[in-house]
């Protein structure tokens, strides 16, 4: 079938300015440079099926340059018939599906959120990771499940950021030759000429660190872009496509920064008359409707083909590989009870946290085998290797242990790509150093995604490392994301619970451990970690004071309630591993917890405000208010008043 690309082309255009114009904001400059791009892409190279959105071994796109978001939109209704002209007029309004930057939803075709720039590239690396090890763990010889591509647009902004740097650097390491990064070239910013804050060579960066790159001179050149791609596909490493375009081509601005966010009425309407376009949201219907089939007509065998493949594998599998593989194709929910499943007897309960973490862990992996992470070059320190998983290299993408190097962010979005592809992923660092992490942490909560990030070394009991390494404000930045569940268990009890909860719950997770050893409490309760808090101690004759703690600090609570006790004060202990659970919960359970009336005091060692919707004054929140120092743990503690004979006098004071 001869489609009239020419027209098709400048229809997507004409829409997705159309959308902007109705929106009264957005980004018209990379809606007209790169639809070129995008229909080249979606009409002759993305592997999908148009019935079954979700299908797994489709190929992704991800629009890292989430700014270009009604460009994405008006291809995916003129091209795939998503959405409808009413929503497309409702872009970027309250509820509306067109959001103002991508949000995922498979039901729309929408494979990641994005928006910050270089989130949607490093997300990608995941996604291609996430491929690699299914293609290597379930492919057989004569026998191809997995084998699809991602693809990823970015722009200039993008390729700025530091995240891609990071992004591109281990992709070419691990020689993933699934990925295609088609990078809109047009040399403007939202300030203008890239050139006047980089100023490298982009596709050299690139081919230093192991990746082809294709360059196409003419972004118009529907035939050039498809020549490259087709090349892209048959490369044995991951692929730059450079695509020269002119950033909002037609536009009296076009080239300049000008047209980059803005679009005045008179331009669109002189571009509508240089594309020969009709009035507002119009298109050629035939033109359309010929698009339509030629995109039907040339994916529809994809799934049918794929589906014979899966077949003869389930024919030919072992009950284990058929489970494994189905835990992964239909993202089975996962119920483990930790408890249940280890020998408590063989738990290192004289060791660090960390070591009883390796242990559950490794647990873990036997059962759930879709169970993959990594570190940011801290697994000697955060303990989270997975024994005799090997690691994942360009030598055994089957391995299960991530290197991710010194790259916290891209771990973060990393992360967030496996758990794309149905993984159940982890990635560990210190617990100071999830700042890197923010972003990718937040884009976790927002796709709600079963992420579980694991932070170590929680306190200012660091020590000797000083400040820099000493976290304070992280547990009330970490507990600040909406939808992000904290936990931060006591001992080993609580840590199996929060596992437990974490692997059920598949939810982003964030689990908070110490440095060193915390010893095992009596009446810890790992069923119990469900609730968010309970009462681990409870007074003998009247309530005087209730102690709230956490972590390492919940045997300090439990030591202050027997020292008081010689005063004649009785005191009720809580721990409270996950703060946002216990106040999921009901109120009469929170009042049985935490009865009205009564003094409360909090310990913990950050400076956490989210305490005070429990306690009503700084005296009663024992805590860090500043900065950490450098000395042994004793010697800190000592400094900042929180050895045990101070804390004493504090709360007898206090009260």
């Amino acid at each position: 079938m001869k489609l009239n690309e020419k027209r098709i082309v400048n229809d997507i255009r004409l829409l997705a300015l159309d959308m902007i114009n109705a929106a009264g904001s957005g980004h018209p400059g990379i809606a007209l440079d790169a639809a070129p791009t995008l229909y080249t892409l979606f009409a002759y190279h993305l592997k999908f099926d148009l019935e079954r959105k979700a299908w797994c071994n489709r190929d992704r796109f991800v629009l890292s340059a989430g700014h270009g978001s009604a460009l994405l939109y008006s291809t995916l209704y003129y091209l795939l018939d998503e959405f409808n002209l009413e929503e497309l007029k409702n872009f970027r309004k309250i509820n509306s599906q067109c959001t103002g930057h991508p949000e995922y939803n498979l039901n729309n075709r929408i494979e990641v959120t994005t928006g910050p720039l270089g989130e949607g590239f490093a997300t990608s690396v995941g996604l291609a990771i996430g491929e690699k090890y299914l293609e290597s763990t379930f492919n057989k010889k004569k026998n191809i499940v997995f084998d699809y591509k991602i693809y990823t647009l970015v722009s200039d902004g993008d390729l700025m950021e530091g995240i891609s740097y990071e992004a591109a650097s281990l992709a070419g390491n691990l020689g993933l030759d699934n990925l295609i990064v088609l990078y809109d070239s047009n040399g403007v910013t939202a300030d203008g000429d890239l050139d006047k804050a980089m100023y490298e060579n982009i596709p050299d960066r690139f081919a230093s660190m192991n990746w082809e790159v294709i360059k196409v001179k003419d972004g118009e050149n529907i035939g050039e872009i498809s020549n490259a791609i087709e090349k892209a596909k048959k490369s044995k490493k991951p692929v730059l496509i450079e695509i020269k375009t002119t950033l909002g081509i037609y536009s009296k601005y076009e080239g300049t920064n000008r047209i980059h966010s803005n679009l005045e009425k008179e331009d669109l309407e002189e571009i509508r008359t240089k594309l020969k376009g009709g009035p507002a949201f119009t298109y050629s219907e035939n033109d359309r409707n010929n698009a339509m089939k030629f995109i039907k007509d040339g994916t529809e065998d994809y799934y049918r083909n794929w589906y014979s493949e899966y077949e003869m594998y389930i024919a030919n599998a072992t009950d284990s590989e058929r489970d494994k593989i189905n835990l992964v194709i239909e993202n089975e929910k996962i119920s483990l009870d930790i408890a249940a499943v280890i020998d408590t007897s063989k738990i290192f309960e004289d060791k660090a946290m960390r070591d009883i973490n390796y242990q559950i862990m490794n647990v873990i992996s036997t059962f759930i085998p879709n169970f993959m992470g990594g570190s940011a070059d801290l697994f000697c320190s955060t303990k989270t290797y997975l024994k005799g998983k090997n690691e994942f290299s360009v030598d055994d993408y089957s391995g299960r242990n991530i290197n991710f190097g010194v790259r916290e962010n891209l771990m973060g979005a990393v992360l967030n790509g496996l758990a794309l592809t149905n993984i159940r992923s982890y990635g560990s660092t210190f617990l100071a150093f999830s700042d890197y992490m923010k972003p990718s942490i937040r884009m976790s909560a927002m796709m709600n995604l079963p992420v579980t990030y694991i932070f170590t070394h929680d306190s200012v009991r660091v020590g000797e490392d000083g400040p820099t390494h000493e976290p304070v404000e992280q547990l009330g930045a970490l507990r600040s994301i909406p939808n992000l569940s904290v936990y931060r268990p006591a001992d080993y009890k609580e840590l199996m619970g929060s596992w437990t909860n974490i692997l059920r719950e598949g939810k982003p997770s964030a689990l908070i451990l110490p440095r060193g050893h915390n010893n095992t409490m009596k009446y810890t309760n790992p069923n119990k970690v469900a609730r968010g808090g309970y009462v681990i101690s409870e007074v003998r004759t009247r309530l005087d004071l209730v102690i709230i703690a956490t972590g390492s600090e919940v045997e300090l609570a439990v030591n202050i309630k027997e020292e008081l006790l010689k005063n004649y004060i009785e005191a009720r202990v809580v721990s409270m591993p996950n703060m946002n659970l216990f106040l999921k919960q009901d109120k009469d359970y929170q009042e049985q917890v935490l009865p009205t009336g009564y003094r409360r005091m909090v310990i913990e060692l950050s400076n956490d405000a989210n305490w005070y919707r429990f306690i009503s004054s700084d005296e009663d929140f024992v805590n860090i208010p500043t900065f950490g120092k450098s000395g042994s743990e004793k010697e800190v503690l000592n400094f900042f008043e929180l050895d045990m004979t101070d804390l004493v006098i504090k709360i007898k004071n206090n009260l």
